[in-house]
């Protein structure tokens, strides 16, 4: 009977030091090709609040570290925590040296004053920068909510027992949006989910029972077609009803 137990056991220590080798040599190039392959520039597109620099800051990115190293999605989230006017952003290399950071910035879409300071917020709730009132100018104002203790860049809270309320304001913000009306909405006041008024283009408008959410969306798509029908600027003394499929508009 022939014996291969020392055969295979230098075969097998021969095939293990050939991957250990192996290995050792990719990670060598892999050193080697960071130290050579080095962070030269870093450019910035679609600042507009922010500068290059706030932005390369909040990046954490620095020059003459490794390319080839770079944390792109670490990157990205650290701007976004750091930089709440930041919407979107990419962070992508472009060898042998440039990484490219590109954002996208929201505008405020509404505010809202909480402990004698005033909040901006986008559409989505997520609330922008305190301020002290100043620039808030074709900016909607909220009424009727009392929200708990404002944080920037989280979103509007006011509570477990006023979720309704909220789904209902963020609802009409960004109904308003999509039809290209909030930037001609003066204020949304959600105190009476019964009936939410919000004063738009120079029309009140009062739409009942705006906390049934399913049927919010229906009254919106009425309210399309009023402004459809009376295009020009109401006068202010307008009122608009919308319920129960119609809408009724008479003088105050």
């Amino acid at each position: 009977m022939k014996n291969y137990g020392r055969n295979g056991r230098r075969g097998s220590g021969t095939a293990l030091y050939v991957t250990m080798a192996g290995a050792f040599l990719v990670i060598a190039v892999v050193a080697a090709l960071g130290l050579f392959f080095k962070i030269s520039a870093i450019t910035v597109a679609g600042g507009k609040r922010y500068t290059d620099q706030d932005i390369i800051n909040a990046s954490g990115l620095e020059t003459d570290s490794s390319i080839l190293f770079v944390n792109m999605s670490g990157a990205e989230v650290r701007i976004k925590n750091a930089l709440p006017y930041v919407d979107s952003v990419k962070v992508t290399r472009k060898l042998p040296g440039t990484v490219v950071i590109e954002v996208t910035e929201i505008d405020p879409a509404a505010y809202f004053t909480s402990g004698g300071s005033v909040w901006l917020m986008d559409v989505s709730g997520r609330i922008l920068e305190q301020t002290d009132g100043l620039g808030v100018s074709g900016v909607t104002e909220i009424r009727g909510i009392a929200p708990e203790t404002p944080e920037i860049n989280k979103t509007l809270s006011l509570g477990s027992s006023e979720s309704v309320r909220l789904r209902c304001l963020l609802n009409i913000l960004k109904m308003l949006s999509e039809r290209e009306r909030l930037e001609l909405t003066e204020w949304v006041d959600v105190s009476n989910l019964a009936s939410v008024t919000f004063y738009c283009n120079g029309y009140r408008i009062n739409v009942h029972q705006a906390d049934d959410l399913e049927d919010l969306k229906g009254k919106f798509d009425l309210l399309r077609d009023f402004f459809e029908e009376y295009s020009e600027p109401g006068h202010g003394q307008e009122v608009v009803y919308v319920d129960e499929g119609e809408y009724y508009k008479f003088m105050q």
